[in-house]
């Protein structure tokens, strides 16, 4: 019975496994359609929209942070969606995600959260038109940064050989830190919640996807098949590959072979019309 394989050997595996494990990709395409959904969803129902509905008000309520010590923390998290942030972050994920995951750890960081981003900024926010003040605010953008970010490490690390119970408590953390911040959006007047839910769904979708398809990607690079170049031009296909003989043909070599051990065994050599036992 074969040992499992630990220790360094384990830890290169891991590095060069599939982000999505294949009989878990049917699970996160349709989380990703979901959140894709849930997006859209929102979009329709607040197109075009400068205020805030009954559901946006209800939620926004319970979160305030105007005043003292929440008004301070509420400043500093909703602050971690800014562009200094996210690129310095992107910056420390990248190189992480190549030397823990390998070439498919940093496609994910490098295609995952900045397309994530200008779906949110350059076309979903202009196609709604919702505002707040004079801002355009759905979804949120700073929402949408973080969510992907912590959405790609989640992805990363849920591929490592580490104990199950660290990697459910890192992604626990992440999901709170990215309800911290679009709670914090909410409650320094911001972003409407329904902002920060739909980019979630933003995060969500465009990162699952791009994980889905760069492990598509990855596996046809690392199978492409027979390389042409391998074969030479000059010769023939037949001289490359034996040309499989038909049944009958097989049957014709056959007797071919008996009947030519048969000549050989009374002394007939093919060829020298001579007959077996006379002299020349």
């Amino acid at each position: 019975m074969p040992r499992p394989i630990t220790g360094p050997a384990r830890s290169l595996t891991a590095r060069h496994a599939r982000l999505v494990r294949p009989d878990r990709r049917l699970a996160v395409a349709g989380l990703a359609a979901l959140a894709a959904a849930v997006t859209a969803v929102l979009a329709g129902r607040d197109a075009g929209d400068a205020g805030a509905g009954r559901t946006d008000r209800e939620l926004a309520g319970l979160v305030d942070m105007h005043q003292g010590l929440p008004r301070v923390a509420g400043q500093v998290l909703a602050a971690l969606g800014g562009p200094v942030p996210v690129v310095a972050a992107l910056l420390v994920l990248a190189p992480l995600a190549w030397a823990l995951r390998g070439g498919r750890g940093l496609a994910l960081v490098l295609a995952g959260p900045p397309t994530a981003m200008a779906t949110t900024s350059l076309v979903l926010k202009p196609l709604v038109e919702r505002t707040r003040g004079d801002e355009l605010a759905f979804p949120s953008g700073h929402t949408t940064s973080v969510a992907s970010l912590a959405v790609a490490c989640a992805v990363l690390l849920l591929g490592l050989a580490v104990p199950r119970a660290v990697r459910l408590v890192v992604v626990a953390g992440l999901a709170v830190l990215v309800v911290a911040v679009g709670a914090s959006l909410v409650g320094r007047g911001y972003h409407y919640p329904t902002d920060t839910l739909g980019a979630v769904g933003v995060a969500l979708a465009v990162v699952l996807a791009a994980a889905l398809v760069v492990d598509a990607w990855a596996d046809v690079v690392a199978d492409p098949g027979t390389d042409p170049r391998e074969f030479d031009p000059r010769e023939r296909p037949t001289d490359v590959l034996p040309r499989a003989q038909a049944p009958a043909d097989q049957l014709r070599a056959a007797a071919s072979s008996r009947a030519s051990s048969s000549e050989a065994a009374a002394g007939f050599e093919p060829g020298s019309g001579a007959v077996p036992g006379s002299r020349r």
